[in-house]
């Protein structure tokens, strides 16, 4: 993913895996970001939505859940 800023919509719980770069997010209606770096992961509940704000660019994996 490329240095910007992204929101996304969720209609599954996704798993993000983060194999380099950085970038921070905030989930839904929080109110602070969070750093997250090369070998981290993050989770996003199912009918949410989350920003990014790319600081480097990320290679990352998305996992979809239906539960």
């Amino acid at each position: 993913m490329l240095e910007g800023g992204y929101k996304f919509k969720t209609a599954s719980r996704e798993l993000m895996q983060i194999h380099s770069g950085k970038l921070n997010i905030k989930i839904a209606d929080d109110q602070d970001w969070t750093l997250i770096t090369e070998g981290m992961d993050f989770d996003v509940p199912k009918n949410s939505s989350f920003c990014l704000e790319v600081l480097e660019l990320v290679n990352y994996t998305c996992s979809y859940f239906d539960d």
